[in-house]
């Protein structure tokens, strides 16, 4: 269920639910093991290292610039293999 709230006459804010914030960094996190990482860091410091490195980054580098702009940078993402 989105919610879209009209802040001013040109911007627009949307209300998402934990659930999709949970998806949202769960599928950066399938996508970060996809690139080879193994780590747990917040979005900010994974766009941090991604942006220095682009190709290393290729299937995450979008995703975590996307977080990044929606305020998802202190939000940690796990991209341990699982076990």
């Amino acid at each position: 269920m989105n919610y879209t709230v009209r802040i001013t006459a040109d911007r627009i804010m949307k209300v998402i639910t934990q659930k999709q914030s949970e998806l949202a960094v769960g599928h950066v996190a399938e996508l970060l093991k996809r690139d080879g990482s193994m780590q747990t860091q917040t979005v900010q410091e994974w766009l941090d290292v991604a942006q220095l490195h682009p190709a290393q980054f290729p299937s995450s580098l979008p995703a975590l610039e996307t977080l990044g702009l929606l305020g998802f940078g202190n939000t940690l993402v796990h991209a341990e293999k699982p076990g």
